[in-house]
């Protein structure tokens, strides 16, 4: 069975979109890096914290993952990549500017196999797109291709021109800001925000 590697870490989904929980699942972007997806253990629990597995789906996971512990460090590194290219093309259009080549590249490797088991479902009078779970024993897909899915989503929408970066430096966490101003400027005001006041008043004279 697959642990996690910071068990007392709970993790934070202030980003308001599966896409950006994702890619906050590193801190202090901007003042050396803090990575809480040091086993694959940890991309499930958060996996499963975010909704996106069931408890049983996790516990699989993990036994596979236990294993074959060659397959699991391969898995999560890849999703690790998939994460960094994921905050840099959803930063550079949030910015309006052109995403990396290269990081594009990452996740187009993605698309096709997050789309693979896509179908149209009837839900009442109405037609949905569904995905069934995929009949491989892959590691990644159970939570690579719906937070590549969502991230699609976002990137090709209005919904891209609500992202923002954390005004705090050190932070470098994105969120979607859901407010009507649009002038939402911390992660988390209780965290970033208050740390914020607390630097401005130490630098007051």
């Amino acid at each position: 069975m697959v642990t996690r590697s910071e068990p007392d870490y709970v993790w934070d989904f202030c980003g308001g979109h599966l896409a950006i929980d994702f890619t906050n699942t590193v801190g202090s972007r901007g003042s050396g890096l803090e990575e809480h997806l040091n086993v694959y253990g940890d991309a499930v629990s958060w996996a499963e914290a975010r909704g996106l597995v069931a408890h049983a789906e996790a516990q699989r996971l993990n036994a596979a993952a236990g294993r074959d512990p060659g397959h699991a460090n391969e898995a999560l590194a890849a999703l690790v990549a998939l994460r960094e290219s994921l905050y840099r093309v959803i930063a550079a259009a949030a910015a309006g500017r052109r995403a990396p080549a290269a990081d594009v590249a990452v996740l187009n490797a993605h698309v096709a196999a997050a789309y693979e088991h896509a179908r149209l479902a009837s839900r009442g009078t109405a037609l949905t797109l569904t995905y069934d779970a995929p009949t491989t024993a892959s590691l990644i897909q159970p939570i690579g291709s719906p937070v590549l899915r969502a991230a699609v989503d976002l990137l090709t929408s209005g919904a891209i021109a609500r992202v923002r970066r954390c005004a705090d430096t050190s932070c470098g966490w994105l969120f979607l800001d859901a407010t009507r101003s649009g002038t939402r400027r911390w992660c988390d005001m209780k965290v970033c925000g208050n740390r914020s006041k607390v630097r401005r008043f130490r630098a007051r004279p």
